[in-house]
């Protein structure tokens, strides 16, 4: 009976333990001092492997202080030592968001710059292309720069990172990959598409 008990009461704290880990405070996260490490697939990833974009931005967007989720695709990018990873490539009713990682790994401030107006979905067997969505005033329905209706740009520190998310029109259910093209790097060819 208490060996029951005993298992109950991990069970409930190993719980918390986890729940504690989902929630974040952005006032209190700090900077990773490493890149990337992977984390072993047993355990949750640890602190440091939440973005260091948690801290406040100039964007006036929601900070990347979220948990670090699964990399669907990476690469490197046209500004050298800023690495993009696709950590979210997801289709919810009508629309579909993704959201990118730029990652300065490099030992000097790096300024990127996303105009959405280049940046589509290509659904090259159906032959077309769904841009970033646009709310009745014309603004792109995605990280934005303050200020800026069509952009977002930050230069980046060296070890921190940012979060990028847009919104497109989702393809048709029987889409299941897309490719996604944004500036500045090649296109992250038929990345699968995650229906929620």
């Amino acid at each position: 009976m208490n060996r029951k008990l005993f298992i109950a009461l991990s069970a409930v704290l190993l719980l918390a333990a986890c729940r504690a880990r989902e929630e974040p405070s952005p006032a209190t996260a700090t900077p990773p001092a490493s890149t990337e490490t992977a984390a072993p697939a047993t355990e949750a990833p640890p602190p440091a492997a939440v973005p260091a974009g948690a801290e406040s931005t100039a964007t006036g967007t929601a900070p990347a202080g979220a948990p670090a989720a699964a990399t669907l695709a990476s690469q490197e990018t046209n500004w050298s030592g800023i690495s993009a990873e696709v950590t979210e490539f997801k289709r919810k009713g009508n629309t579909l968001t993704a959201k990118v990682v730029l990652r300065n790994h490099a030992g000097a401030e790096i300024e990127a710059d996303i105009n959405y107006k280049e940046v589509y979905l290509m659904d090259l067997g159906a032959g077309k292309k769904y841009e970033v969505l646009k709310d009745e005033k014309g603004t792109y329905i995605a990280a934005l720069r303050s200020g800026w209706a069509d952009r977002w740009y930050e230069k980046l520190a060296p070890g921190q990172s940012f979060t990028l998310w847009m919104k497109f029109p989702a393809p048709p259910a029987d889409v299941k990959s897309v490719t996604l093209q944004l500036p500045g790097m090649s296109p992250f060819e038929d990345l699968p598409i995650q229906d929620v």
